[in-house]
């Protein structure tokens, strides 16, 4: 682990975490921030971070930064938060054990991070376990119910997005082509849910029908004006050659949207 820390009062780092993590700048009144803290935007602010929470995790940002590869300041920021690249994590077992792969979102604890379960946002990847060096935390339910957690840091990939959730994913991925959550993982050139890929597949089958469509009834209408007139080919020639280009055009929008609803 590059990164240790002791719960005394408080995160305290003791020891420098290296990254190769791009950092921005922003805004924050808070103190003392630990490097390797969640953090989300202020609720209604654009550019105000705070240490996130469950509750806001709609609004995950990324993580505060040590030593970033790069960082990005206009001069008036507060803290560097890392949003995209590699860098160590603040996470906790409270929503179960942290295994490398493993979706990272916001937890109850402030600015500490958990296994990410059901659908939502969440801040990256883990790319290492939580070992052993983590400490323990009891932490209060809403219940008022006590439990004891681990709280460490991990390597984590900044990537915010949108997760489909491990339950959501397993019943949409039944019924989906093992060969096409293939073929989508390697198109994006990263893993891809099955909710993003049945959500591309249904925009592929809609452009392909819309596109089937026109070019049955441009063929049909064509044929039948050629009939009645013959003299009018030319006219009707370009007419066809003019939806087939709309069609193709149409068909080209579908598959960037379809590329786009998988790559991002």
């Amino acid at each position: 682990m590059v990164g240790l820390f002791l719960l005394v009062g408080g995160l305290t780092p003791v020891a420098a975490w290296a990254n190769s993590g791009v950092s921005q700048g922003f805004t924050t009144a808070e103190k003392n921030l630990v490097p390797g803290t969640v953090m989300g935007l202020k609720p209604n602010t654009k550019d105000i971070v705070v240490p996130a929470v469950s509750a806001q995790r709609y609004q995950l940002l990324g993580i505060v930064a040590d030593q970033p590869l790069i960082a990005l300041n206009d001069g008036s920021s507060q803290v560097q938060i890392v949003v995209s690249g590699s860098t160590e994590a603040l996470v906790s077992t409270i929503n179960g054990p942290i295994e490398a792969g493993d979706k990272i979102t916001a937890s109850p604890i402030s600015g500490v991070g958990m296994k990410a379960t059901d659908s939502g946002q969440i801040v990256g990847t883990a790319q290492t376990g939580l070992s052993g060096n983590a400490t323990t935390q009891t932490v209060t339910d809403k219940s008022g119910k006590k439990h004891t957690v681990k709280v460490g840091t991990v390597t984590l990939q900044v990537s915010v997005g949108y997760y489909a959730g491990q339950i959501d994913q397993g019943k949409l991925a039944s019924v989906l082509p093992p060969g096409l959550l293939s073929a989508a993982n390697n198109i994006a050139g990263q893993e891809v849910s099955a909710l993003r890929v049945l959500i591309g597949l249904l925009a592929l089958i809609i452009g392909f029908i819309i596109v089937a469509n026109m070019l049955q009834a441009s063929i049909r209408g064509s044929m039948t004006a050629m009939g009645r007139n013959p003299l009018a080919k030319q006219a009707i020639r370009r007419d066809l050659i003019d939806i087939c280009l709309t069609a193709l055009g149409i068909l080209v929008l579908t598959i960037i949207i379809v590329y786009l609803v998988i790559k991002l």
